[in-house]
């Protein structure tokens, strides 16, 4: 165990440090593919994995050919690369060549779009594992989700004569916004499973306390559903003395949608989340600001409750634009589903659990506190008659989640694929 503690460890440094945003992770979906092959798992990429057209904020051809070549400078391996057609992930296939159920489980592989913290106190930087791709840090424990996966790979075929049916281990990319389930689901790689699983270091608990080391949350049925836009505004610059009637202000438009927004009244058939999180607007404090830009983003319990958010936002928008006089243009990128663990799910998650000496504090049901695409997943194999949990894997933090200065108890790796390979022994024995 103390070596498989090790290169865990490992595994998940050299992906912190080589941290990868969403639709760049070639070189991590390469080291994860080169794994399972050398496993003797075959693997899926590409346009079998995944449908082209419905990612969100794909990058254009040439950012797509910049990151190729960062990523191949970083050790991924060039034939793999173009075999991923520009969809940088992987799906390994463990096929025990016995009758009997489909198990996926998802592992989320890209990092957050800003810079790491360089502050000395950050044991990142202290041992040297720091990102160094500036624009790119691993603070949501991704990098740890990716080596948790490829040693439950390892394990799993160790295993393999004593099992039965087949186990699908998906590496998937741009969970942080960029729908890099969606095309994965389209393609239909869940169309099969009876059994999904994805795990997320941390999670809360119900009492809104993060789930520290050695706790287990054995599901979470809180997912929103999410729904996030780019907004801008086209005015006309003038002088705000000289000629201030033939100005269009761009800025005081995205100023009264922005409150606008955040008077959007809740939902009685449940939870109703919305933000402005971004605003640029102007150029100098003398002309009256010609252009705006906002980020703003609606959650809700349910695709009722969503949908509503969504069409009172796009409506203060667009009346602000109308009030101001200026164009509006208004750019969908990003959207996940809402959704629930299964009770059965949950029972197969925290039975195993239990028989893990390093977890010690049992919650059936936590919160996500928040979106993720794995609902996407989890949605498409429950109306096929399949179930399926998100679960939560204890861990103390450094800082929150998406700080700059995120780390984690590495202590839960180990526990984690020990978690999971003992979940396809309850279900595929």
């Amino acid at each position: 165990m103390k070596d498989t503690e090790k290169r865990l460890i490992e595994l998940r440094r050299d992906f912190h440090k080589h941290a990868e945003s969403m639709w760049k992770e070639y070189r991590t979906a390469s080291i994860v593919a080169r794994h399972l092959m050398t496993l003797g798992i075959p693997v899926v990429m590409g346009d079998d994995l995944s449908v082209k057209g419905m990612q969100f904020q794909y990058p254009s051809e040439e950012k797509i050919a910049e990151e190729k070549r960062r990523a191949i400078s970083q050790g991924a391996e060039p034939e793999l690369v173009e075999k991923m057609c520009g969809l940088p992930g992987v799906m390994g296939i463990i096929d025990t060549g016995r009758e009997g159920p489909v198990t996926a489980f998802r592992f989320d592989i890209d990092a957050l779009p800003f810079s790491e913290t360089d502050a000395p106190e950050h044991r990142p930087v202290k041992e040297n594992y720091v990102s160094v791709n500036g624009g790119s840090c691993h603070a949501c424990g991704h990098d740890g989700h990716t080596a948790i996966g490829m040693i439950v790979a390892e394990e799993l075929m160790k295993r393999k004569e004593s099992l039965r049916g087949r186990i699908k281990l998906i590496f998937q990319p741009a969970e942080e916004g960029g729908g890099g389930a969606r095309g994965i689901v389209e393609r239909g790689c869940l169309d099969d499973v009876d059994y999904f699983f994805a795990g997320h270091i941390g999670l809360t608990r119900l009492d809104g306390k993060p789930l520290p080391s050695h706790g287990i949350i054995g599901g979470a049925k809180d997912f929103l559903d999410s729904r996030r836009y780019n907004i801008i505004y086209k005015g006309k610059a003038a002088h705000p003395c000289g000629n201030p009637n033939d100005g269009k202000n761009a800025l005081l438009a995205s100023c009264v949608a922005a409150l606008g927004i955040h008077t959007i009244p809740p939902h009685c058939q449940g939870e109703f989340h919305q933000n402005v999180g971004v605003m640029h607007a102007g150029s100098s404090r003398n002309t009256i600001a010609a252009d705006s830009y906002m980020e703003v983003e609606v959650r809700g319990e349910n695709d009722i409750v969503a949908e509503y958010g969504e069409k009172k936002m796009l409506s203060v928008v667009k009346g602000a634009a109308e009030a101001y006089e200026v164009e509006c243009d208004v750019v969908l990128i990003g959207k996940s589903s809402s959704g629930a663990s299964d009770d059965r799910a949950i029972e197969i998650v925290m039975r195993c659990a239990r028989t893990i000496p390093w977890f010690t504090e049992f919650h059936d049901v936590g919160s996500v506190g928040g979106s993720d695409d794995a609902s996407e997943m989890l949605r498409r194999v429950q109306k096929n008659g399949g179930i399926g949990s998100y679960i939560g894997l204890g861990a103390n933090f450094t800082a929150s989640f998406h700080d700059k200065a995120f780390d984690f108890d590495e202590g839960v790796l180990a526990p984690s694929v020990e978690l999971f390979v003992r979940m396809v022994e309850d279900i595929h024995s």
